[in-house]
């Protein structure tokens, strides 16, 4: 009778949770004193050749209390709605035998570190003796690149200062053989500090972050390892797996975006009417010049206040080798330097007194200078809506993550140049009584509103595109993205899709057809329309390119 009591005690001791198992190891004082506990569980010598510091999480040991958030929290000084380590929560199983497991996580400390890789003023460094990623905070400006790079929604924006906060492994306290404060407060010793051999990782990253529906490892070469008796069933999923959230919408960016190939496409046009029609289009050249600048700086101007610390913004070329961020930027304060010297340079040669001055050498001289001004200033816009693509294609998201992405934005150029020019054509034409001019106008519209109306119908069908995920069996993170659009972002993308078919299609078509028949003041009322509604468009196809994304993430625990 006594052993078979004893069998069933033992039998019964395999199913007990970790908090269960502290429990009755602290009834029975056989906690041993904390000193040894912490010393264990950090490693008795520093790296090496060819290692580092990396966490070690045995999630059999893992009862989800949070106590290790809590611990992180006070360590660090973090603000009441700050995180930098969390606990979420996969399950599956089947209704016989259910699996649920609580997963805590915090900074990787990747051996290719994405956040360090795309910040643009090198605000990351990677420790060459401890392999631990530290964020800078005196170098950072806030512009939050790094929390669409991170796989692992790792770096925390910290809004009253403006900048990045992340987890440093408690270096301070590793550096003086004490354990980080996560690894002190678990009370089942889930989370440990290992070391890690770097080649290790790389011959075999899946054998790191190894959890049910965390992001490929191979993009950033995680070194936290999670250890677990048994494996987990094949239907394991997220908590927050069917949480349909719109993301930030970043309009700063969204004005920087649309506002940028605007007028890059507004001087790209205008280049290219001049050069086709040679003096008959000079007339107007200066003003539709300086409105596409105009456009340019508005821009520029916006992106400011995207930025946490904004009075930092010039150290963004400090990361041009590896950030993309840094290489638009480059590009686009480049394009408004030129963009403003072939600007000045129409107003400059509209005055006489400053002409002879300027260009002395005669007038092929000046043309030769404004065709090779022209063509530099076109070159480097291109430039910089292909960076701006970039800055969100290497983000890996699979929304952004496509070659899409760099079609919509050159696109998103040709419409509203070709729109901005025809309005500034019109108005001109009919305002001016050039007959020169309204010859130009008469000649070039049918052409170019064809080709704005059959460019627009070819970008609402690639973003329609989107929709054909919305068949699939599998809920991917594409058809996340196509729930989200007809759900929580519906009215938006209605708007989007009236906007640019009204604008690109419709009045386009239709000014083709009544051009003869309609009065001069219907004619400007209707560019202006087009202008506006593709204007519009484009930018709720931009909202809904922020708003829409499914962010790559670890489980996390959502109700």
């Amino acid at each position: 009778m006594k052993e078979n009591l004893i069998q069933d005690d033992l039998k019964d001791a395999q199913d007990f949770t970790a908090v269960e198992k502290f429990s009755i190891t602290h009834d029975l004082q056989q906690i041993p004193s904390t000193q040894r506990v912490y010393k264990d569980l950090i490693p008795k010598s520093t790296p090496g050749p060819g290692q580092q510091y990396a966490f070690e999480v045995n999630l059999d040991q893992c009862s989800g209390c949070k106590a290790c958030i809590t611990a992180c929290h006070n360590e660090n000084g973090l603000e009441d709605d700050e995180t930098w380590r969390s606990v979420g929560l996969i399950h599956g199983g089947t209704s016989q035998s259910s699996v649920i497991q609580h997963i805590t996580t915090a900074c990787h400390h990747c051996l290719d570190p994405a956040c360090l890789n795309g910040c643009p003023v090198k605000a990351y460094e990677k420790d060459p003796s401890t392999g631990i990623v530290r964020h800078l905070e005196d170098q950072c400006i806030g512009c939050q690149y790094c929390t669409f790079t991170c796989a692992y929604d790792v770096p925390k924006y910290n809004k009253k200062k403006g900048i990045v906060h992340k987890c440093d492994m408690c270096i301070s306290r590793l550096n003086v053989g004490e354990a980080p404060a996560c690894v002190r407060a678990c009370p089942g010793s889930a989370i440990r500090i290992t070391l890690v051999d770097v080649d290790t990782v790389k011959r075999n990253p899946n054998g790191y972050v190894h959890i049910p529906q965390a992001p490929d490892s191979h993009y950033t070469l995680p070194t936290t390892r999670y250890i677990r008796k048994q494996e987990f069933p094949a239907n394991m999923q997220s908590a927050d797996f069917y949480t349909l959230q719109p993301e930030h919408s970043h309009w700063p960016l969204i004005v920087m975006l649309v506002l940028t190939q605007l007028s890059v496409g507004a001087f790209g046009i205008g280049i290219f009417l001049e050069h086709y029609l040679g003096e008959r289009l000079q007339s107007i050249m200066p003003y539709h010049l300086l409105v596409a600048l105009g456009m340019a700086v508005l821009a520029l101007g916006s992106s400011i206040f995207h930025l946490g610390r904004p009075l930092y913004a010039f150290r963004c070329v400090l990361g041009l080798k590896r950030s993309w961020l840094s290489r638009e930027i480059l590009a686009f304060t480049l394009f408004a330097i030129l963009a403003t010297w072939y600007a000045l340079s129409y107003w400059l040669h509209s005055m006489s007194g400053l002409r002879d001055g300027i260009f002395a050498g005669g007038e092929f001289q000046r043309n030769q200078f404004i065709d090779i001004l022209s063509f530099s200033t076109l070159v480097v816009g291109c430039v910089g809506v292909f960076c701006s693509a970039m800055v969100y294609k290497v983000t890996r998201r699979p929304f952004w993550d496509h070659a899409i992405t760099i079609v919509k934005f050159f696109m998103t150029t040709g419409i509203l140049g070709i729109s901005s020019v025809l309005g500034t054509l019109t108005i001109f034409s009919l305002t001016s009584k050039n007959t020169a001019l309204f010859s130009v106008q008469q000649q070039m519209s049918s052409i170019l509103y064809l080709t704005l109306a059959i460019m627009t119908l070819i970008k609402m069908l690639l973003e329609s595109g989107i929709f054909l995920h919305l068949s699939q069996n599998e809920l991917t993170s594409l058809k996340k993205t196509a729930l989200l659009m007809i759900g929580p972002l519906r009215a938006m993308i209605i708007w989007r899709f009236v906007s640019s078919f009204l604008g690109g299609i419709v009045l386009s078509w239709g000014f083709l057809h009544l051009q003869p028949q309609v009065h001069a003041k219907e004619m400007i009322g209707i560019s202006t329309l087009i202008f506006v509604f593709t204007l519009v468009g484009e930018f709720l196809e931009r909202y809904l390119f922020f708003r829409a994304v499914v962010p790559l993430q670890m489980p996390e625990m959502k109700s």
